[in-house]
């Protein structure tokens, strides 16, 4: 039977419930992770939300605050041994520290990061706020579904609520790096936009695991291929102006409801033959999309000013505005 391993990754017989060298408690041995199950004596596995290169996200209940949702990232990094796990789980931890200081209503909070013993070795699991809604791909295909797409008072609605949180990120130093459809949600509370699935996550596991694994390995870049600028996937940087021309690619997607490929080699003049725009609006994406990092807008500030000149007047609420499908 295979031995079980405390955090300083000293083998112990199964059963144990003390490590016999440190004296480290040693929680259950989780053969897998299941429906219905446990995970750290706290977290009740409720459903598999999906899957990416560095583990899965679940659904589950935290039974020591009254059975409240919450989402569940794994991390089990693609390294061999159990030192380089060992590691690994250490950098991450560290590295993930900065997620912690966010603090803003509509970023879901990062409440904290346990490690759960598995029977084939230890993984980390990151537990997040979970946000009741619908994505904002999910409210683009109910609206296709009737033949409309997103208008620009939608637009500049969603740009209003959601530019002062790419604002606060940015000013901590946090890149979101992966700003789609699917990472927005229209929160069913209050209407307003939430921003999920930070991509610096996975870049620290992407990091992570490049430190760790000693042989070569094809370079892993975050973000989506047409959402996120050139240099972000070809080189891996990333700045605020990165954030902001996804924000302008997810804006051209709700209006024309055409994902990027389609529009993506002939930007400029092909998606503005498809909808209708203010001319002023027009310029405005435009120079968020920009090639070059240095034509872009600098920061999520200077885009609100040049919106708030196109739209002066407050706008209508936002669930008028994202609520009709």
């Amino acid at each position: 039977m295979a031995s079980v391993f405390c955090s300083q990754a000293h083998p112990n017989v199964p059963g144990s419930r003390f490590c016999h060298r440190c004296g480290e408690p040693l929680g259950a041995v989780v053969a897998e992770v299941t429906v219905g199950g446990m995970l750290g004596d706290r977290y009740r596995i409720v459903k598999e939300l999906g899957q990416g290169g560095f583990g899965k996200t679940y659904l589950a209940e935290d039974q020591h605050r009254f059975r409240e949702a919450c989402v569940l990232k794994e991390f089990a990094p693609q390294v061999q041994g159990r030192e380089a796990l060992k590691k690994a789980e250490e950098l991450f931890e560290r590295e993930a520290g900065v997620l912690y200081q966010l603090q803003h209503p509509q970023i879901p909070r990062f409440r904290e990061l346990f490690r759960v013993q598995m029977v084939n070795g230890g993984r980390l699991f990151l537990v997040q706020d979970y946000v009741e809604g619908a994505s904002y791909r999910e409210l683009l295909q109910a609206r296709l579904a009737q033949n409309q797409t997103f208008t620009e008072a939608d637009v500049i609605q969603l740009f209003m609520h959601l530019l002062p949180v790419l604002q606060y990120i940015h000013t901590l130093g946090v890149i979101h790096r992966d700003i789609a459809p699917d990472n927005l949600i229209l929160r069913s509370t209050d209407q307003m936009p939430v921003l999920i699935d930070f991509g610096g996550v996975k870049q620290i596991a992407v990091s992570v695991s490049a430190k760790v694994t000693p042989m070569p390995h094809p370079v892993t870049r975050v973000g989506k291929v047409g959402y996120a600028p050139v240099e972000q996937m070809d080189e891996g940087r990333v700045s605020p102006d990165s954030d902001l021309y996804a924000l302008a690619v997810t804006a051209i997607v709700l209006l024309t409801g055409q994902e990027p490929d389609l529009w993506l080699n002939d930007r400029k003049a092909t998606w503005k033959r498809q909808v209708k725009l203010s001319p002023q609006l027009g310029q405005m994406l435009d120079r968020m999309l920009a090639s070059r990092p240095g034509d872009r807008f600098p920061s999520a500030e200077a885009v609100l000013q040049a919106l708030r000149r196109i739209a002066p007047q407050p706008l209508a609420p936002a669930q008028r505005a994202a609520s009709h499908p």
